[in-house]
C-alpha cells in the first residue's frame, strides 16, 4: 500500500502542478555557491552523494546518501498539514568485507519542522539525515536503528558543469525534458561508520551530485544507467545512458570526461561504448539488471571493466519514492584501475 500510495502521490503531482514552476533552459546560468542551495523554482532537485572509504585494516565500505525534495504546488495553506513540498531521504550502506547491503529511506512534509532546507546556505535535513557545510567543506549525517555514518567531505576538485554548461537535455521529445546538473566528482572524506554495535573509522573519497528539473522522462522512455567512475590515475568520468521502451538507447545519453587538473569535457553518445557482460536476477522483485559492464572511451584510451563489489546491491524505497532500483560499488579495472558506482532503474 505504502508503494502504491507514494507512486500515485508522485505521479499526481507531476501532472498537476508541474505548471507551477519553471522549466530548465540553456539560458539558465549556474552561480557558485549560490547553485548548491534549495531552488524553489524548480520542482524536482536532489542532492546526491556516493562513496567508497575504508578503515584502517583496509576494510572497504560503499555508501549512497541522498536528499530529494519534491515541490507538489505553491498554494497557501491556512493548516500545517497543507503539503507543498515532500521531503525525501535514501541512505544505503554496501559492507563488502561483511558481504552486506543495508538500506533505508523515509519521506516527511516538513510540517512540523522533521524535514527542511534552506535557500541561502547549505542546509538540507529529512528526520536524522542532515547535509549542511559551505562549498568549501561539507558535512552529511545519517542514522537509522541499525547504521549510521557521520562524514566530513572537503572537495579535491573543481565543480564541473555536466552537459552544456550544466544544461542536460535527457529526451527527443523536447527540450524542457532537461536539467540543470553538475558535480564535484572528488571529495576527500573522512569521519565514521556504525553497523550495529561497531564503529569503524574510515577515510576515502566521494562524489557529490546537484540536479534540479521541472519535467520528467517521456512516456517512452524507460528509465536510466549511471556510472560515475573514479580512477586511479586522477581521472574521472560520469556516464548516463538514457533507455528507451522499444529498447534503442536515448540520443541524449552523455557523459562527462574530467582529467587530472580539474578541466573537463562533454562526451556525447558517439564518444563512448558500454556493453553488458553479466546479469543479477533479483530474488526481491524479479528484477533482471546489468551486473558487468565493459566500457570504452577511445579518444581517451581507456578500456574498462566495472564489477560490482557485492552481487545484491539492490534498493527498495517503498517507505519513500515508492521503486526500486540498483545502485551499488563496484570495481574497476583494466587500462587503468578504481572505483565506481553505478545507479539502474527502470528494470
Amino acid at each position: 500500500m505504502k508503494k502504491l500510495f507514494a507512486s500515485l502521490f508522485l505521479a499526481f503531482c507531476s501532472l498537476a502542478f508541474a505548471q507551477d514552476y519553471s522549466d530548465v533552459s540553456k539560458d539558465y546560468r549556474l552561480t557558485f555557491p549560490d547553485a548548491l542551495y534549495y531552488k524553489r523554482d524548480f520542482r524536482i532537485q536532489w542532492w546526491y552523494f556516493t562513496g567508497h572509504l575504508f578503515d584502517q585494516t583496509g576494510r572497504e565500505f560503499g555508501y549512497e546518501l541522498t536528499f530529494f525534495i519534491v515541490n507538489v504546488q505553491k498554494k497557501e495553506y491556512a493548516s500545517r498539514f497543507g503539503v507543498n513540498t515532500v521531503y525525501i531521504s535514501h541512505f544505503a550502506l554496501t559492507d563488502t568485507s561483511g558481504n552486506s547491503f543495508h538500506f533505508s529511506d523515509n519521506a516527511d512534509s516538513g510540517a512540523y519542522g522533521f524535514a527542511g532546507a534552506k535557500d541561502d546556505r547549505l542546509n538540507v535535513w529529512i528526520d536524522n539525515n542532515v547535509l549542511e557545510g559551505t562549498i568549501g567543506k561539507m558535512h552529511v549525517k545519517a542514522s537509522d536503528e541499525y547504521k549510521s555514518i557521520d562524514l566530513v567531505l572537503v572537495p579535491a576538485k573543481p565543480f564541473i558543469l555536466n552537459g552544456e554548461n550544466g544544461y542536460l537535455r535527457k529526451s527527443e521529445e523536447s527540450p524542457l525534458i532537461a536539467s540543470l546538473y553538475f558535480s564535484c566528482p572528488r571529495l576527500t572524506t573522512e569521519g565514521d561508520i556504525r553497523i550495529g554495535a561497531r564503529v569503524f573509522r574510515v577515510k576515502g573519497e566521494s562524489w557529490f551530485d546537484r540536479e534540479f528539473l521541472s519535467r520528467e522522462l517521456s512516456a517512452k522512455q524507460e528509465g536510466w544507467d549511471w556510472f560515475s567512475i573514479r580512477l586511479d590515475d586522477n581521472r574521472e568520468m560520469m556516464l548516463y545512458l538514457l533507455r528507451n521502451k522499444d529498447g534503442t538507447t536515448g540520443r541524449y545519453s552523455s557523459g562527462t570526461f574530467i582529467y587530472p587538473d580539474g578541466k573537463s569535457r562533454h562526451l556525447s553518445m558517439n564518444d563512448f561504448s558500454i556493453n553488458v557482460l553479466a546479469f543479477y536476477t533479483s530474488e526481491k522483485t524479479g528484477a533482471r539488471y546489468p551486473a558487468k559492464w565493459g566500457i570504452t572511451v577511445p579518444s581517451e584510451k581507456l578500456t574498462l571493466t566495472l564489477t560490482p563489489l557485492l552481487e545484491n546491491q539492490e534498493v527498495l524505497a517503498y517507505h519513500s519514492t515508492g521503486n526500486y532500483y540498483w545502485e551499488g560499488t563496484c570495481r574497476v579495472h583494466g587500462s587503468s584501475t578504481g572505483r565506481a558506482y553505478v545507479e539502474m532503474t527502470g528494470y
